[in-house]
């Protein structure tokens, strides 16, 4: 039997400097299947220029906005502290090549609360249009990518120890949606306090006002960091997001 070795990627260097910070969140997970009716209504009338993730993304950050323990990032150590911020960051997941390698990368949409949703479509069309490369959103990335992996598990760690760098560069929730295959769920892995993971739209049998109607429905999930939130606030944040994405054209 024989084996190919071969060196990992330095391209996928960032996704492996996070996943080594990510293990040390609490990660506990809620899922809650959401009715997108509104939201299939909404985005008709902008002509499909919407796209469900920037209507997730203004959901979220309004509920957040509202939530002080949401906007709140662990300072951990042997003397942990909960630092508030006084801004907001949303973290979009990408999919990317990045020369022959295939990976994920994650760009930031700055203040969504205060943005409109068009506003948070153009900051996700950047990244979605913009290669990794020397400039461009993803300029900083492609620096990091020019460091030998344990260098850049270092410099990943300096940056992410400062409560309001990680806060800017990990957002205070993330969104990772896997709703172009044909896959009904994600539980993402965070290394923030909140995260969104986002299913297909599939049609469905639900029951409304006493009777069953067939409605475009997806599952909605919720990684939260145990350690910052307790349950009952995390499922009330699910609780107020599913809610508004649900009477997006009645609030």
């Amino acid at each position: 039997m024989n084996a190919i070795v071969r060196p990992f990627p330095k391209e996928r260097g960032h996704t492996y400097a996070f996943l080594k910070d990510a293990r040390n969140t609490a990660h506990i997970y809620l899922l809650a299947d959401i009715d997108a009716s509104a939201l299939k209504a909404a985005r008709a009338q902008s002509a499909g220029k919407l796209s469900y993730v920037s209507f997730i993304v203004k959901a979220t950050a309004e509920v957040v906005a509202a939530s002080a323990p949401a906007r709140t990032v662990l300072k951990d150590g042997l003397f942990p502290k909960l630092v508030e911020t006084d801004f907001m960051t949303a973290k979009v997941l990408f999919d990317k090549h990045i020369g022959s390698t295939r990976c994920v990368v994650s760009g930031t949409v700055l203040n969504p609360d205060r943005s409109s949703l068009e506003d948070i479509q153009a900051s996700i069309d950047l990244h979605k249009a913009s290669p990794v490369g020397a400039s461009g959103p993803f300029a900083a990335l492609s620096k990091l990518h020019r460091l030998p992996l344990p260098l850049m598990r270092l410099a990943y760690n300096l940056v992410l120890g400062k409560p309001l760098k990680r806060a800017e560069l990990q957002g205070h929730f993330s969104v990772t949606s896997v709703g172009q295959e044909e896959v009904n769920a994600i539980l993402p892995m965070i290394a923030g306090t909140l995260g969104l993971g986002v299913g297909r739209i599939v049609e469905k049998p639900v029951v409304v006002a006493g009777e069953i109607k067939v409605r475009p429905v997806f599952t909605l999930s919720l990684t939260f960091d145990h350690r910052v939130l307790d349950g009952a606030l995390a499922a009330e944040i699910l609780g107020s997001i599913k809610k508004r994405l649900e009477n997006w054209e009645t609030e």
